[in-house]
Parts: structure tokens; C-alpha cells; sequence
């Protein structure tokens, strides 16, 4: 708010709509978290040798999974009578005050022969639990103790009361004019509220949001790492509504005044969210999985940014030649495009509605048709291209074979093909908003041409052009059926760009995580750009302001 601006006072209505807001965001992102946490939980135990080998065998594909304790056997052998010399029975409990002795541990005994005899993975069932074991090295046989588990109705009845509330308060405060002051009375509520809601699914629902309030839902934690546990949260909670509070009242003020703008927007607005947001925020958490939806944590971008030996890819070679194929494409598109422009806008031009159409068609053809016209014309035997050479004497040439330069080329000529017209009609408008009177004065005052193009035509053609470079790096960079349709990455997926190699990790490599983790450093690397070269060229701000 500008400084010395009235306090403005908000109606019951757009506090109620910040408060659903926070809440909504901040237990939807609770769930993701706590999900996450507990799958990592799983598949760290999953991953411990007998739950690889065995796991599969005892546990459906869709159920969740409590770990109750690994556990391995170590034997030195066998004495005279067949019993087991110098047996050692470790356990590493992942739930505290879980109890090893007993039956139990005869059932495991009991496992523990069965595989030693059969020589393969084995599992049991005890009390509603599984038992899982496999044979490891120097005689070891690691093993889970697990508890399948379906969806928690608990889980869900909490969830959907949450938002169920926050949908009857926006309901409610759209009737309801009540005036209140400050943000700080609606933080401290969401604090409370938070807190409230922690301990309820603390005991009621621990697994669900078990590091939220895991101080509350299992033993083994000091009252000081519980309490932690629900006040950390709390307060993040009430930071989120301080951020989003004020700004959210002032759209539903705005909504109440200008109802039919808003109604008009919201389709688009629907889409975008349907379309661009939800799906990002899914590749988002994607990027964290691996194909079984294991939590990986940074594994997969580890794998992009840090190849093994066995990698059959390269980021940062791809990397290199995404950038040398970036600039060099939006180079061409804007030398070619403004020189066309210039010519276009000449006045002792004539018939120039005839060429401006002409230089449109390249960019007015699907990009994919174009693409798979220019594969024709390169073609080694029938090529039109190479018709052309053979005329004027000169080899044929492979321009689709096993050479990195051809295939680039190839791919260069055709993207170039593409993308100088858009350059050219947002030079072409740029340059005829250009006032005549300018250029006269600057012919009177003994401006040569070149004069008057670098000191008169560039800097107002910039407002225009800049953003249009921006965009048209971003598309380039992300330019997918050009590289994947005339090259196809040859030779040896050399001349794939970061986008075609992260379709190859989601089409041919199956890795849907490591696609994900590819998008999301595509997107930063994007984001980046974008802001470093706003910053730099200061190419949105009006040249006459």
C-alpha cells in the first residue's frame, strides 16, 4: 500500500476469501509434503535388499505401506546338530516402541529358514503384517516387517472438511458485510486454527501428516520436537495468510465492483490454471519421483546434472548445443527479419501487400508440415537441395547422415525458414509507427543513412523488438518439431536439444522423473533468461517515457 494511503477496511467477506485461500494452499501443500515423506520413508525401506527382492511378491501394486522393521540375520554356519552358529538378529526399527521379541521374532526365525532352504525371497504373513526376507551376501538375509495399508478415510474426512469450511466462509461473507481492522487478528487465527487442526490429524490421523505432528502420534520424540512440529507449520501458515491476506482482499473488492470484467476473464482464467498451472505444479512434483512414485528426492536432477559413466546422455553437451542453436537461429530470424522490414516499409517500393503476404506464408504453415517438407528437400538421393548441387558440379551431399554439422545445418535452415517472418512483421509495425518528420530532420541535419537507422530507427523500434527477441528465444529454445522431425537427434541424438532430450527420457528411456526434472531445468533456465535480459536491455520500458 503507498505510503500515507488510508487503511483501507476490509469486509468480512474478503477476509473470509484470504483465510480460504491460505488454508487451502497451505493443507494441500501439507498433504503433498507429508505424502511425499511417507513414501520416502517407504521406499527407504523398500530399497533395503529383502524388500527388492521380496516386496513385489507380498505387497499390491496401489497399496500403501507401513514399515514396521528391517531387520538382518547374519550366520557363521552351522555346528553338528544343524543349528546355527553364532546367529546374530539386528533390528533397525523405522517405527519407535516397536516390539521385536516373541512370536514375532519366531516368525521371523521361522522365515529365516524357509529362505535359507529355497534360496529366493520369501515372505509370511503374522497378525495382519508381512514378513519379508531374501538372501544377501556373506550369508546375510535381510528382511522387512510391513503393514500393508489402504486410503485412510480418516485422512480424506479431514481434508475435505477443511475445504468444506473454507467454502462455507466465503459463502457465508459473501452476504455478510461485517467490518473488522488489521490483518493481525486473521494471522493469529490461522496460527490457531492450524495448531487445532494439527493435533486432531496428530491423533486421529498421524500417518497422514505425520511430520506435522509427529510429536503427538508416535512415541519416541521429546515434547519439545512435538511442539516444534506444530508450531513450525503454524507459523509458516500465518506468514503465508500475512503475504496473501492483503492482496486477496483487494481482488474481492475488486470483484464486487467490477463483477462482469471478472466474468468475462474467468474462462481464461479457468484454462490457465486447467492448463498451465496445475500441469506445471504436477511435473513439478513429478521431478521428485521415480516410475514406482518413490520419493527420490534430488536423484533424478543428480542424474541430469551429474551423468554416470553408463549415461547414455550429456546435459551439458546438450546444454551447449541448445544455446548455439538458439542464438544462432534468433540471430538470423532478426538480421533477416529487419532487413525485410526495411525494405518492406520503403515507399518507392511497389506492389508491397503482394510481397508482405508471400513472406508471411513461411509462418502462417503448420511448423510441422514445413519441417517435414525441408526433411524432403534434404533429402541424400531426391533431394531438390542436392539436385542443385549437382548442377553446379559439386558432390552430393549426406545432410541427414552421420556428420553433427549436416544434420545441424539442416535443422538450421529449416528453423530460420520459420522464424524470420514473425521477426518481420513485429519489425514491420514497429517501423511504421516511426513519425516521418524524425527521419527529415534528421536528413537536414546531415544524418547519412546509416545515421538515421542506428540513432533514429533502433532505439524506437526497441520497445518492440526486444520483447519479441525474448519470445522468440524462448520458442526457439523450446523449438521441438524442427530437431525431433528433420534431424531426429542424429547422429546419436547429438543434435537433440534440451527439449527433444527431455521427450527421449519420457518416449524411449521410459524415465518419467527424469523427463519431469529435464522440464523443470528447462523452465528455470527460461525463467532466468528472461529476467536477467528485462533487467539488462530494459526492453519493456516505452522509449518516450
Amino acid at each position: 500500500m503507498p505510503a500515507g494511503a488510508k487503511k483501507q477496511d476490509f469486509a468480512f467477506y474478503e477476509r473470509a476469501s484470504a483465510f480460504a485461500l491460505t488454508a487451502v494452499v497451505f493443507f494441500t501443500g501439507m498433504v503433498l509434503f507429508t505424502r511425499m515423506e511417507l513414501v520416502r520413508e517407504t521406499s527407504a525401506a523398500v530399497q533395503h535388499a529383502g524388500m527388492v527382492a521380496a516386496g513385489g511378491h507380498a505387497v499390491p501394486a496401489k497399496a500403501r505401506v507401513r514399515i514396521l522393521a528391517n531387520f538382518t540375520w547374519r550366520s557363521k554356519g552351522v555346528d553338528k546338530f544343524g543349528l546355527p552358529v553364532g546367529s546374530s538378529l539386528a533390528f533397525s526399527n523405522v517405527r519407535q516402541g516397536f516390539e521385536t521379541g516373541g512370536d514375532l521374532k519366531a516368525a521371523i526365525l521361522q522365515l529365516r529358514g524357509q529362505v535359507q532352504k529355497v534360496g529366493h525371497p520369501a515372505c509370511m504373513p503374522y497378525s495382519g503384517w508381512q514378513v519379508c526376507a531374501a538372501p544377501g551376501k556373506n550369508k546375510a538375509i535381510h528382511g522387512v516387517v510391513m503393514m500393508p495399508m489402504g486410503v485412510r478415510v480418516m485422512s480424506l474426512v479431514l481434508y475435505a472438511l477443511t475445504v468444506l469450511t473454507a467454502g462455507i466462509l466465503l459463502l457465508f461473507g459473501l452476504f455478510k458485510g461485517i467490518q473488522r481492522g488489521g490483518i493481525w487478528p486473521d494471522v493469529a487465527l490461522v496460527f490457531v486454527a492450524t495448531v487445532v487442526f494439527a493435533a486432531l490429524c496428530g491423533h486421529y490421523a498421524g500417518a497422514w501428516l505425520g511430520m506435522l505432528a509427529r510429536g503427538f502420534s508416535y512415541s519416541g520424540h521429546t515434547a519439545v520436537q512435538g511442539a516444534g512440529m506444530l508450531l513450525g507449520p503454524a507459523l509458516f501458515a500465518g506468514i503465508l495468510h500475512l503475504i496473501l491476506a492483503r492482496h486477496v482482499m483487494e481482488f474481492m473488492q475488486e470483484l464486487r465492483r467490477k463483477p462482469f470484467v471478472y466474468a468475462a476473464i474467468s474462462p481464461a482464467m479457468i484454462g490457465m490454471v486447467v492448463l498451465v498451472f496445475i500441469p506445471f505444479f504436477m511435473g513439478v512434483y513429478i521431478a521428485f519421483l521415480d516410475n514406482n512414485y518413490n520419493f527420490v528426492g534430488l536423484a533424478n536432477f543428480k542424474e541430469v546434472l551429474f551423468p554416470s559413466a553408463h549415461s547414455d546422455t550429456n546435459f551439458y553437451f546438450t546444454f551447449g548445443v541448445t544455446v548455439m542453436w538458439t542464438a544462432l537461429n534468433v540471430s538470423l530470424h532478426v538480421t533477416i527479419g529487419l532487413l525485410l522490414a526495411l525494405i518492406l516499409s520503403d515507399h518507392r517500393l511497389r506492389e508491397k501487400a503482394i510481397y508482405r503476404v508471400l513472406l508471411v506464408v513461411p509462418w502462417a504453415v503448420p511448423s510441422y508440415i514445413t519441417a517435414l517438407i525441408w526433411k524432403w528437400m534434404f533429402n541424400t538421393q531426391y533431394g531438390p537441395i542436392n539436385a542443385f548441387i549437382k548442377v553446379l558440379g559439386l558432390p552430393a551431399v549426406d545432410w541427414l547422415g552421420r556428420s553433427f554439422w549436416t544434420n545441424f545445418t539442416a535443422n538450421l535452415v529449416t528453423n530460420t525458414w520459420l522464424g524470420f517472418p514473425f521477426m518481420m512483421v513485429v519489425s514491420l509495425g514497429a517501423l511504421q509507427s516511426i513519425p516521418a518528420q524524425l527521419y527529415e530532420a534528421a536528413e537536414i541535419d546531415g544524418a547519412n543513412r546509416w545515421q538515421r537507422f542506428r540513432h533514429v530507427t533502433l532505439p524506437l523500434i526497441k520497445p518492440a523488438l526486444f520483447p519479441a527477441i525474448i519470445l522468440g528465444t524462448i520458442w526457439t529454445f523450446n523449438m521441438f518439431n524442427v530437431v525431433y522431425l528433420v534431424s531426429g537427434g542424429a547422429p546419436d541424438n547429438k543434435t537433440n536439444i534440451l527439449i527433444t532430450e527431455a521427450y527421449r527420457a519420457f518416449r524411449v528411456l521410459k524415465n518419467y522423473g527424469l523427463a519431469a526434472a529435464y522440464s523443470l531445468l528447462i523452465f528455470l533456465i527460461l525463467l532466468g533468461y528472461s529476467l536477467i535480459t528485462n533487467k539488462l536491455t530494459k526492453g519493456t520500458e516505452d522509449i518516450y517515457a
